[in-house]
């Protein structure tokens, strides 16, 4: 929902909650607060917490307690145990239905949204039985009286505990490591539309998020007004600021290197823009922005939505074209590749030396910032330890990689033949 804010006089876009009340639709208030609150600067943030509390209310409106509470009460009456409650649900329904998903980790991912909202909640004096001073909300599924309990419930009758053997394959299922140089080339390939090629290309060699991707500029301004297609830029810079302002609304500049530019010009703004700019005017019966680069063959915005969407696809392409080629592979891989490799280049022979360890503040900074992250330090552990196991498994072959000009292309070449773990816990968003 886009509206005028009273509170701050100015536009603001949010996910809102409704529910249906017999033959009504009502706002469910409290809800919607926190959503204005906490999510109107990220819109995806605003749907994932949109989505969670949302199944959160419709698993309440199931039990007794609450049939004749209003929706929008809820929160009054909520308690830990209704929380921890959901978690069992949820577990036994999964079991129950012998699935993969959710996995206990995205069960207390969601539950901790969940808590969060009702922490919210008693830090602006709202009322609620939940306590956050105890953490008897959280479901352990380690606990064997628990998962016998899930058992039961589930009316699984075996000798192997299926629960953690559900865990363990879910975990397998999920993305184990980088894309390679191999599966990069025939995701390129597959797409359906060049533009998703030329940003999946992109993003490899700047760590953009999809948002911020789509938000790249034909021809910019302000700070950015030395941003336009490479043919009129300056050819002897090897790199070009540009700022923008990322997730949270936090500004910031960074770096492109001249070649990421040539390469949206040769693969798309020459011979795609064009046509698409006029499929965008004949659509829209405006001529389209200078802010805007990136177009479908309909001159249709691309948006992070259409990203993912046409990845999904472009992986079921190349899967069926390669069986080797992993389902779990996203765009969101492509993200992973910049700090790593630049991690690579940077401490070059000492990569593999305890001198590592000790946080080089400057690049570390040059790192989040490129990225976007908060925390400086975990950002660079995590691309430390991971530079160091491509190089360790690359039989410690630095020397031919560490050059002045860090290109993206040569890095994939190298080390993309590779199939490792990547960091937990830094930029899972996708």
């Amino acid at each position: 929902m886009t509206y005028v804010s009273s509170i701050l006089s100015t536009e603001v876009t949010h996910y809102v909650l409704v529910a249906h009340v017999k033959s009504k639709i009502i706002l469910v208030s409290m809800v919607n607060y926190y959503l204005h609150s906490v999510t109107r600067s990220s819109e995806q943030t605003s749907k994932r917490y949109a989505t969670v509390i949302a199944a959160f209310y419709r698993f309440l409106s199931t039990q007794n307690k609450f049939r004749s509470t209003d929706p929008g009460n809820y929160h009054t009456t909520v308690s830990n145990i209704d929380i921890k409650k959901w978690q069992i649900a949820r577990k036994i329904k999964r079991v129950s239905t012998n699935s993969l998903r959710p996995h206990s980790a995205t069960i207390l991912e969601d539950a901790t949204i969940v808590y969060t909202y009702f922490a919210w909640l008693i830090k602006h004096d709202f009322s609620t039985l939940v306590n956050v001073s105890y953490k008897n909300w959280i479901a352990n599924f380690k606990s064997e009286s628990l998962l016998n309990y899930v058992k039961k419930r589930a009316k699984v009758v075996l000798d192997v505990d299926p629960i953690r053997v559900l865990d363990r394959q879910s975990r397998q299922k999920r993305h184990k490591s980088l894309i390679t140089d191999d599966e990069i080339k025939l995701l390129i390939t597959s797409y359906p539309d060049t533009v998703y090629a030329t940003l999946f290309c992109f993003e490899l060699a700047t760590a953009l998020r999809p948002m911020e991707l789509c938000e790249f500029p034909y021809v910019g301004k302000g700070p950015n007004r030395h941003i336009m297609p490479y043919d009129s830029m300056a050819k002897e810079q090897k790199k070009f600021e540009y700022t923008l302002v990322g997730k949270g609304s936090k500004p910031r500049t960074i770096h492109i290197p001249a070649y990421a530019l040539s390469d949206i010009y040769k693969n798309y703004t020459e011979k795609e823009y064009p046509a698409r700019k006029r499929k965008f005017k004949e659509k829209y019966g405006r001529p389209c922005s200078p802010d805007v680069l990136f177009l479908t063959k309909a001159g249709v915005p691309v948006t992070e939505k259409m990203i993912s969407d046409a990845t999904t696809y472009a992986v079921e392409l190349a899967h069926k074209q390669d069986q080797s080629f992993r389902t779990t592979n996203n765009f969101y891989q492509a993200r992973h590749w910049w700090p790593t490799m630049m991690m690579i280049q940077h401490r070059g022979k000492d990569l593999l030396n305890p001198i590592s360890d000790v946080l080089d503040a400057a690049f570390a900074q040059v790192l989040v910032n490129q990225m976007g992250h908060g925390d400086i330090r975990t950002t660079y552990k995590h691309y430390l330890d991971f530079a160091r196991v491509l190089v360790i498994t690359q039989q410690g072959r630095l020397n031919d990689i560490i050059t002045e000009e860090f290109n993206i292309h040569r890095q994939i070449e190298e080390f993309g033949k590779m199939s490792i773990q990547p960091p937990d816990g830094v930029d899972d968003e996708a």
